[in-house]
């Protein structure tokens, strides 16, 4: 027993490192230090951590319903928006919310007015608790899942040490004074100081997804980072964004979204359009990445520390991209299983979870949709219920190891708005019952940490506070009576507490939370990174640059009538705010006289220019349909006279959306004007996604180009795309059906190229030294192909197949390669020579099937490896161009000097032929001798050499088994394979002339 008992104490002695990283990768850690500030928390602050909610007006002074959510519910955090008049002072908007984050930070931190930012005010009186008063219909649950609902325990993967809950340390203290009944009133513990998260929606290109909407740099929308086709360009937006929400006081990001637009379709209300960087998993993750890096990067300046003051909440896990409404209105059902949600779907998300690069580059959190999905589980028949809400679906995604690993590592995870109309629908069609405690203790159970409140109640205008506070006490009373319940909520405000440490250290103090003013003075000055990603992504749809040659020879001159419809639509900062375009009716105009007018080339006039609004084209085009009025010709119109002049027509298009008739004037017009383009210069720039026009409208437009976005820069870059300054050299990163352009073909292997392959040293484990590569019999080579390219020219998606082809071309043996994938468009692959000769190596990837050729010779000692170029098609030449270089197969051999390969070199050796004709010698002669007859001694002997030129053909033909006899015994494998096929025929031949003996001997 003695070695046993020393056995269990070394495995209990190494097991512990492992214990102690699976606890730290748990949900609760007794030693951390936000777990030692749980335990200074009552349940009340303990469970008002998991809510982020929304809150009316751009104050937090004492007595508003954020300074009592804050000092009574002890909320975790808010969120910024400006539908609800968040947002005041549009002549210094940086510098209110700068003011009012600091604000709602110092009423966190228990900092007493007067706040460093806004003038000083008097000390604030705390306002007593609120009771909220709600209709049994608004705060009563309906159906399972309600207030008294036993909890589940919360599942712990495996391998990791349950969290238990903590226990609350900080007690009431007893007030000195009494009711009039004499009995003591205990006063309420002080204020715990932990900062919010302030979040903000903040996506880039206009509203309604950018709450921001002046004061700071226009940032592109992510279709247009996308169109780039470069992570560095998203790395550096995402820097902008993290520097001027870090220098305002916000701390949480809202996006980017990771939504893989894979099948566009415009007419769905749910279309995405350029919400989503594109319609490639793979560069959807790489761009989502990047962005994540670069807002990371960017708030890291403004702490002294370095840490990052944004976190990122990638949306819409699991992802929007198929849905077919949107998603705030009505909750979408998918027709999709979990497997096919891998391959599409979830790919972005593990490119920032489990299988991020870099942390730098991980998501802090995920912000879980309100999607359903049919088949989710292989059954075509169930549905889930919402993902925010169903603990099934919830359970199986988060069991997937890029998702557990990065959950259990400290990331969080976010509910979508419970608020919204889709859910308020979903629990009750009539919209006439909003049981505000069972829709936020169903997203709790169902797995998320954070709920986020907005719009929430039946009328949040009047009753969203009083719906807050309700459903915060009732988790809290829960907390007391449910052990099992409280278990998951130390364990999520646990999870929580340590994201606010990374942000702001562990005591939470306020020179490290609150800003400075001074950092605004770098707000704003992003420019020029957003002029670099418009300028490489406006792409050219239709016709090719060639043909745009032939159509357009010459940019606009001067004297030439030029017409420009604008689709222009409008937003306000704030309900009392003024509303602003974000795509103004004269921006193109104004960009084009900026540049190339009076002040500028002076290659147009200001009178020759004229700007209308999409809602002016749609006014004309149904006046000019209507029966025309009696009593004389009316005079033309203004759009009539301005097209009846026009020499060039252009168009700034957005989405078409059917609840607003303007957007589609473009395609009216294209309908009434079908020969418009014959006589006239009609051209189409898309500030949003391309996709909006069919194949029929595109043909009528003389030219049709992509700008993804209606950010300022964009206008530009349009206006000198117009007069030939700049040339259209970015792609689509999604499909456009109008012009048969398919995302997925565009992203294969381009068939033109020539794929590079070369031999590389033995890959080496990180700090090792690399040994030289060894070439010869039985030793592996190490093969790698160059970056493969797409059709647009970029790299091929990671996981793209490369098959490397060997063969021993005098003979035709192939030897198999394993088909290898690429990553960062290059594959990598090993092979081991079966035998001497010569052998050509080459690889291709369907359809890419050029590449260069690997011929190495080995013959002994002697190692000849020659790169071959493959000749174009077009061009005779008299023999391949080859660059060749000498190997040798240990330092001490001497080089051969260089020779071409003879083309009648064998791929079997010369000593496998003279044993073929030894071995058909050496059995003839036998079998001569063995038989009663010489016509059985020659059966005997033909039936030998059958059997010998059998297996020599077999080995030659690489037929299965003979590479690995090859492998087994380089030297000398032909010879033992054609000795064998001998000996079989022999023997299959003695049997033939047994039984012939035995019938001639009987009676």
């Amino acid at each position: 027993m003695r070695p046993i008992a020393r056995l269990a104490l070394v495995c209990a002695l190494l097991s512990q490192p492992l214990l102690y990283a699976f606890a730290n990768n748990g949900s609760v850690d007794s030693r951390s230090p936000a777990s030692t500030l749980l335990a200074d928390l009552t349940p009340a602050e303990r469970v008002g951590q998991l809510f982020i909610v929304s809150f009316h007006g751009a104050s937090a002074d004492p007595g508003s319903d954020i300074y009592k959510l804050i000092t009574e519910s002890h909320i975790g955090g808010v969120v910024l928006l400006a539908s609800q008049d968040n947002f005041a002072d549009e002549s210094n908007l940086p510098a209110q919310i700068l003011t009012l984050t600091n604000q709602l930070q110092n009423t966190a931190l228990g900092n007493s007015p007067p706040t460093p930012t806004p003038p000083p005010t008097s000390p604030p009186t705390v306002a007593p608790p609120i009771t909220p008063t709600l209709s049994p219909s608004a705060s009563a649950p309906t159906g399972g899942g309600g207030e008294d609902t036993p909890t589940p325990a919360p599942t712990v993967p495996a391998g990791t040490i349950a969290p238990q809950p903590v226990a609350f340390r900080r007690q009431a203290t007893q007030a000195a004074s009494a009711t009039p009944s004499g009995e003591p009133v205990l006063a309420k513990p002080p204020l715990t100081p932990v900062p919010l998260f302030i979040a903000v929606a903040h996506e880039g290109g206009g509203s309604p997804f950018t709450q921001i909407r002046s004061g700071l740099t226009e940032l592109p929308d992510p279709m247009a980072i996308g169109a780039t086709w470069d992570p560095k360009q998203a790395e550096a937006i995402g820097e902008i964004a993290g520097k001027e929400l870090a220098a305002m006081g916000v701390n949480l990001l809202l996006g980017p979204s990771l939504d893989v637009l894979f099948n566009p379709r415009p007419e769905a209300s749910g279309d995405l359009g350029t919400r989503a960087f594109g319609g490639d998993p793979y560069w959807v993750g790489q761009m989502g990445a990047a962005y994540i890096r670069g807002v990371h990067a960017g708030s890291s300046r403004s702490d002294p520390d370095g840490r990052p003051q944004v976190m990122v909440v990638a949306e819409h896990f699991p992802g929007l991209g198929s849905s077919d409404r949107p998603s705030e209105e009505e909750i979408a059902t998918v027709l999709k299983s979990l497997e096919q949600l891998k391959q599409i779907e979830l790919a972005p998300f593990f490119s920032v979870t489990g299988r991020a690069a870099t942390p730098s580059s991980a998501a802090d959190a995920l912000l879980i949709s309100h999607i359903r999905y049919q088949g989710f589980q292989g059954n075509i028949r169930q549905t889930t219920r919402p993902i925010s809400l169903d603990p099934q679906a919830f359970a199986q995604l988060f069991a997937l190891p890029e998702f557990a690993a990065w959950h259990q590592g400290g990331g969080l995870v976010v509910s979508d708005s419970l608020g919204v109309r889709a859910i308020k629908r979903f629990y009750d069609s009539t919209e006439k019952i909003f049981p505000a405690r069972k829709i936020a203790l169903d997203a709790f159970l169902a797995g998320n940490d954070l709920l986020l409140l907005t719009d929430f109640g039946l009328n949040p205008a009047t009753d969203q506070t009083a719906q807050i506070q309700d459903v915060i006490a009732s988790f809290a009373q829960k907390y007391q009576d449910d052990p099992a319940f409280a278990e998951r909520v130390d364990a999520a405000a646990t999870r929580i507490l340590a994201r606010k440490m990374q942000l702001y250290g562990t005591t939470f103090s306020s020179a490290r939370v609150l800003r400075d003013p001074a950092g605004l003075a770098a707000v704003g000055q992003g420019s020029a990174a957003v002029f670099g990603v418009a300028q490489n992504a406006v792409t050219l749809i239709s016709p090719s640059q060639t043909e745009l040659t032939a159509r357009l020879p010459e940019p606009p001159a001067r004297g030439d009538r030029i017409v420009i419809f604008t689709d222009t639509r409008e937003a306000r900062q704030c309900s009392t705010c003024a509303p602003r375009p974000d795509l103004a009716v004269d921006a193109l105009r104004q960009d084009i006289l900026r540049l190339y007018g009076p002040g500028g080339g002076n290659q147009v006039r200001a009178g020759d220019i004229q700007s209308f609004s999409f809602a002016d084209l749609e006014t004309f085009l149904k006046s000019a349909g209507s029966a025309p009025q009696p009593g004389g010709t009316a005079e033309p119109s203004p759009v009539e006279a301005a097209l009846g002049q026009a020499k060039w027509i252009i168009f700034a298009m957005l989405n078409v959306e059917t609840a607003l008739p303007s957007s589609r004037a473009l395609k009216d017009f294209l309908a009434a004007k079908p020969d418009a383009a014959r006589t006239q210069k009609v051209i189409g720039f898309a500030f949003d996604a391309p996709y909006y026009l069919d194949t029929t409208e595109i043909s009528k437009l003389t030219a049709y180009y992509a700008l993804y976005s209606r950010a300022g820069v964009f206008h530009e870059v349009a206006a000198r795309v117009l007069f030939r300054e700049l040339s259209p050299s970015g792609a689509s990163p999604v499909s456009v059906d109008g012009v048969a352009y398919d995302l997925i073909e565009q992203t294969a292997p381009d068939p033109n190229q020539v794929i590079e392959i070369s031999i590389v040293e033995q890959p080496m484990e990180s700090g090792a030294t690399p040994t030289p590569q060894r070439i010869g019999v039985g030793e592996t080579l190490f093969l790698r192909t160059g970056i493969i390219r797409d059709r647009n020219g970029h790299a091929v998606p990671d996981g793209t197949i490369v098959r490397f082809v060997a063969q021993y071309p005098a003979d035709g043996l192939s030897v198999p390669i394993p088909d290898t994938p690429t990553a960062d468009g290059v594959a990598h692959a090993s092979f081991v020579p079966p035998r001497p000769g010569q052998i050509d190596i080459r690889a291709e990837s369907e359809p890419a099937l050029t590449s260069i050729t690997l011929r190495i010779k080995i013959e002994g000692e002697t190692i000849i490896v020659v790169t071959i170029q493959p000749t174009p098609p077009p061009t005779v030449t008299a023999a391949p161009t080859s660059t060749t270089t000498d190997v040798t197969p240990t330092p001490a051999a001497s080089p051969v000097p260089t020779t071409q390969p003879r083309s009648d070199e064998r791929g079997t050796t010369l000593l496998d032929f003279f044993s073929l004709l030894l071995s058909l010698v050496v059995f003839g002669a036998i079998g001569m001798n063995a038989g009663h007859s010489r016509r059985e001694g020659v059966r005997l002997a033909l039936i030998a050499g059958l059997g010998a030129l059998i297996g020599y053909n077999y080995f030659a033909l690489n037929l299965p088994g003979a590479s690995a006899v090859a492998k087994a015994v380089p030297y000398w494998g032909a010879t033992i394979v054609t000795w064998g096929g001998a000996l079989a025929g022999y023997g299959v031949g003695w049997l033939r002339y047994g039984q012939t003996t035995s019938r001639t001997r009987s009676p």
